[in-house]
């Protein structure tokens, strides 16, 4: 992120197609920012408009929470979303082979804002690194020979003794 690049050994054409490649790479990741910042305020409209829906359970068992279309028997059924557990029908909703369910086209949506946004990856740090932070002792078993090589492990051992107390 705030690595600097020394073109000064390079000559001018090879410096001309990496800065013209950073160029690219900058605009993508412009676009894709913008895309994932309209699919974040598309997400927090369709909240909106599912809250004061969601909280009357008659309309929402009878109509779909998307489009208001009503559920009928056959022709257009209720699908449950796996993720909010609304009933959208089948139109509005996609379903998983994989999880072997529906979801709902907004939370697909916000499946793919937080794919984008790497939310999932930074919530599974964040959570591994909470759980790792409980324990204060380490305990090292070895079945080897102490002359097997084992300095990784007691470098490990000297560096996690050593992190601070909190």
């Amino acid at each position: 992120m705030g690595m600097k690049l020394d073109l000064s050994k390079l000559m001018d054409e090879e410096a001309k197609h990496i800065w013209q490649i950073i160029q690219r790479d900058f605009d993508m990741r412009k676009k894709e920012d913008d895309r994932l910042g309209q699919l974040k305020s598309q997400i927090k409209k369709e909240d909106v408009k599912r809250e004061l829906l969601g909280e009357q359970t008659s309309l929402t068992n009878s109509y779909c929470i998307r489009c208001l279309q009503p559920f009928r028997f056959l022709v257009n059924s209720k699908c449950q979303c796996q993720d909010c557990g609304l009933y959208t029908c089948k139109a509005c909703s996609r379903y998983h082979k994989k999880e072997r369910g529906w979801v709902c086209d907004l939370c697909r949506l916000s499946r793919v804002v937080n794919m984008g946004t790497l939310d999932w990856y930074h919530e599974h740090v964040r959570s591994r690194s909470s759980a790792l932070a409980v324990p204060r002792t380490v305990t090292v078993v070895t079945c080897a020979p102490a002359w097997a090589g084992l300095s990784h492990i007691c470098s490990f051992v000297k560096f996690a003794t050593s992190l601070p107390e909190g």
